[in-house]
């Protein structure tokens, strides 16, 4: 795929330094300019006209405070510009205040970004982020673009990787097939197409017909699967995985499985209460991968 422009999410913790290896190699291998985002969630321009007098030079002591760890993040970023320069990238960088999410999408929308990379959402397991989501699952559901997400293990040279891609037909996992190839084709990988038949149905409740059913749709899926190769000049070494279960689980753990180092993903994106209530595989899979996953959303 053409990757010209890659927004990263850059919080200067260790999420943001595994956004960053991830983009580096990335942006190396496509010549694109990295922008680099942080964001400050607290209003160094706030007035708090309402406080009684006593509590504002409280107030405007913490103002400083905040303006110097502003003030210091901007430093880092500067030093994290430069060191991307160091090694022959093109970078810009973007400070500014808003909750990280707001801003990582806002600026990719500016830039017309053609890849976000955010790290690592694990974590968020309380109540007010299991409603809201993390960072990262905010910015997958609105992403104007794909979003390659820094789970699970990383590594230091992506050369000869292993991608696995869930395949279930549509427009959104044909696309996720797509760069998958084409990532291959840059760092000599070899890919595996993956597609999971859901099961209608508990085990408990699994009628004595359900297996031939299964036998059915596993050898339409193969054959579609097997056209699939041909039809988007995948390489010969492509190989293919019917497997039966959870989506998401199943998907994560053939991943785990099979040794892949990336997991790409179509994702169509969902409304926050839909995606709370239903789940979907792409939350799914940023939650609980065990490596990096490229959540896939075709451009327009």
């Amino acid at each position: 795929m053409a990757i010209k422009t890659i927004v990263v999410g850059a919080d200067l913790g260790e999420s943001g330094h595994r956004a960053m290896q991830l983009a580096i190699p990335t942006a190396r291998a496509t010549g694109a300019t990295l922008w680099l985002v942080h964001a400050s969630e607290v209003g160094l321009e706030h007035a708090w006209r309402d406080l009684p007098i006593g509590a504002r030079a409280a107030a405007q002591a913490l103002r400083e405070r905040f303006k110097g760890r502003f003030e210091n993040s901007l430093q880092e970023l500067e030093s994290e510009r430069k060191r991307c320069e160091a090694l022959g990238l093109s970078c810009q960088t973007s400070c500014e205040e808003g909750h990280p999410w707001e801003t990582i999408l806002r600026t990719a929308v500016s830039v017309n970004a053609d890849l976000i990379a955010v790290g690592d959402p694990v974590g968020a397991i309380g109540l007010p982020e299991r409603l809201l989501g993390s960072t990262a699952e905010r910015v997958v559901r609105q992403a104007p673009c794909s979003v390659l997400v820094s789970c699970g293990r990383l590594r230091e040279d992506y050369t000869g990787a292993r991608i696995a891609v869930g395949v279930d037909f549509s427009a959104h996992g044909i696309e996720a097939v797509r760069w998958a190839r084409d990532v291959a084709d840059g760092i000599d990988g070899e890919v595996a197409l993956l597609c999971v038949v859901p099961h209608p149905i508990t085990e408990s409740m699994m009628p004595k017909e359900w297996p031939s059913v299964l036998q059915g749709l596993v050898s339409s899926a193969r054959s579609r699967l097997d056209q699939l190769i041909v039809s988007e000049g995948l390489k010969a070494n492509t190989t293919v995985h019917v497997l039966d279960g959870p989506i998401g689980k199943t998907l994560c753990n053939a991943t785990a499985d099979m040794h892949a180092d990336l997991l790409f993903v179509g994702c169509r994106g969902q409304r926050r209460l839909r995606g709370m209530m239903l789940g979907g595989v792409s939350q799914y899979c940023l939650r609980y991968s065990p490596v990096p996953v490229l959540t896939v959303r075709p451009r327009g």
